[in-house]
């Protein structure tokens, strides 16, 4: 009885004619369209109307309302609603070609993200097949990058190169995919997962650039993501921070809560090899908070595994422990990748410090199998993790000594004989490690203390001094024109200023400087920067801002600078000029841009 009122209601609720025709062309204009540019509202809207009346509708709408549905949730970081709705789509089989391999290829994705790269591969190969079938090379470029990426997390090296080998074999013969964006970006992630760092991150400047040159800016976070990665592994740790806190700035203005907790994760993996524990671990228990729950598993093991590093290394020893515990349970269900090893470093020290030694002897032999397998072409591997953990450095060292000698091992070892070889190096290993330790500890408070300019936190009274503000200005120049994006530069001056020292003495001179800093302070973004280049000269930097962006804001400054000076100083008349450009690609030396800026009337 339920099932038949649902057929008569559903028999009557009836959309009209010129609707549903409506609609259809909307999802193909969409379908077509830039996926990164599509708008989030309006499609959730048009999809779930074609959902809700799907009777009324041909199979491959329906599919292509899916696919865009998955599209605009993965714009968002929501992995696993795009995987889900991919699913949801590939049940309206049988489709056209080109639709079935898009909805299978975001399946690929999706298990990538749950950490299934086995999985991947059934997916890939399927895509691989049709594609060649038919004709749809985009396709068979996408499908060989995923499976480069997924052979490279598994440590299947020689397998990764030759799928990238036929990629580049196929783009030469289809040149018009060399700019595509998608297609290089998985590129560069796979090379990334092979280790060659330096062509990953030539390949993201790439995308950086071509994504400006073209106005693509939507989806930059993912490339700044990236790039910010490929920036941590080649040691250039200033350069993953900024990438970082740039996808963080993104996600933030955009409301995307997921996209945010990758940010806070690099950033609190930057901030780990910094060996700045205290604000990692504020920054990885955020990203810890926000994977919790959403089905995202690599991630989230890359976040517990890095917040229990940072647990330890600032005396949460019960919390690291907690963390572990959480890690190993995910580590049984998901395929554990090259970046996420040190996971069996961190359970052996676990479980030494629980006292139970055959578990960690155990865990150790299982980080030493996964670097034979992730590492076996390598002849060293840089360990990222805080020196402060001593038992885990050691354990750590211990392992890839024994990796290196791991072909010449023979099941006729002795495990007494073992854990002996293990106490040894451990103690010796230890000891030397304390030493290290205390004398990076003494280098690092000495180079903190004498880096004034870095470290120290100005009161709001004080602006940086025309020695310092020459460097921020100089750098905030050369940096904008690098990754080319826009830098608005305002500059004041009190054109009497000569007038105003003569009339009044040096202690309202230096009220007079101290309400000016006050001032600036007050009307800075958070991101903008000040200085003072001349007595009565000052500069305000509005970095990632165009002149129409910053103009508000500069004109607020003058305004409270005007009313405030009239109200301090009586009757004597102050005179303000201003300015406020952003330099152009011309405009190559910063000093001869700041020359013309402060030439105001």
């Amino acid at each position: 009885m339920t099932c038949l009122l649902s057929q008569v209601a559903n028999a009557q609720a009836q959309l009209p004619r010129e609707v549903v025709t409506a609609n259809i062309e909307r999802v193909s204009g969409f379908y077509q369209a830039d996926k990164e540019a599509l708008p989030y509202d309006e499609i959730v809207s048009l999809a779930t109307e074609i959902v809700q009346y799907r009777h009324q509708y041909p199979k491959d709408v329906i599919a292509k309302a899916y696919v865009l549905l998955a599209e605009v949730a993965a714009s968002k970081g929501d992995a696993a609603r795009a995987f889900q709705f991919a699913i949801d789509g590939l049940t309206y089989k049988p489709l056209p070609a080109e639709l079935q391999l898009n909805l299978e290829i975001k399946l690929a994705e999706g298990y990538f993200v749950k950490s299934k790269y086995h999985n991947v591969f059934h997916f890939v190969d399927q895509v691989w097949e049709r594609a060649t079938q038919e004709g749809l090379v985009k396709y068979q470029l996408l499908a060989l990058g995923y499976r480069a990426m997924a052979n490279a997390l598994i440590g299947e090296n020689q397998k990764a190169a030759d799928d990238l080998h036929m990629v580049k074999e196929l783009v030469e013969q289809n040149l018009q995919y060399a700019e595509h964006l998608q297609l290089l970006e998985v590129i560069a992630i796979s090379y990334h997962y092979l280790g060659d760092y330096q062509t990953a991150m030539e390949i993201h400047e790439r995308i950086l650039k071509l994504r400006f040159a073209l106005n693509r800016k939507n989806g930059i976070e993912g490339t700044y993501y990236n790039l910010a990665s490929a920036y941590r592994e080649l040691e250039r740790l200033d350069d993953a921070y900024n990438a970082f806190w740039q996808v963080k700035q993104i996600a933030e203005q955009r409301v995307w809560p997921i996209k945010r907790a990758y940010a806070e994760l690099g950033i609190g993996q930057v901030l780990l090899d910094q060996r700045e524990y205290q604000s990692a671990y504020l920054a990885l228990v955020e990203a810890e908070h926000s994977f919790k729950g959403q089905n995202l598993n690599k991630p989230y093991l890359s976040t517990l595994i890095a917040l229990a590093k940072a647990s330890f290394a600032t005396d949460r020893q019960a919390f690291a422990l907690q963390l572990l515990v959480l890690a190993e349970e995910l580590a049984e269900i998901v395929e554990v990748a090259g970046d996420q090893v040190d996971l069996y470093l961190l359970l052996a020290n676990r479980y030494q410090i629980e006292g139970d030694k055959d578990k960690a002897l155990a865990m150790l032999n299982r980080y030493v199998e996964l670097q034979h397998q992730f590492f076996k072409d390598a002849k060293a591997r840089v360990i990222r993790a805080p020196s402060r953990l001593a038992v885990e450095d050691s354990n750590k060292a211990l392992a890839l000594d024994l990796a290196e000698a791991y072909d010449a091992h023979t099941e006729f070892s002795e495990q007494v004989r073992m854990q002996q070889h293990y106490i040894i190096v451990l103690t010796t290993l230890s000891l030397f490690l304390l030493v290290v330790l205390i004398i990076q500890w003494l280098t690092y408070r000495s180079r903190k203390q004498h880096d004034v300019y870095e470290q120290l936190e100005r009161p709001t009274y004080l602006v940086p001094n025309p020695a310092q503000t020459k460097y921020i200005y100089h750098r905030a120049f050369k940096k904008a024109r690098k990754y080319e994006y826009p830098l608005t530069i305002g500059y004041l001056t009190i054109s009497n200023w000569q007038d105003l020292t003569f009339s009044f003495n040096k202690r309202v001179i230096a009220e007079v400087n101290k309400t000016l800093a006050t001032l600036i302070n007050e009307h800075m973004g958070e991101f903008d920067q000040s200085g003072q280049i001349n007595d009565g000269e000052y500069i305000v930097l509005f970095p990632h801002q165009s002149q129409s962006q910053a103009k508000a804001k500069f004109e607020k400054l003058i305004d409270a600078l005007k009313v405030r000076f009239f109200a301090n100083l009586g009757e004597f008349s102050v005179n303000i000029r201003f300015s406020l450009d952003t330099p152009a690609v011309q405009d190559i030396d910063p000093y001869i841009f700041l020359s013309r800026l402060s030439d105001v009337s």
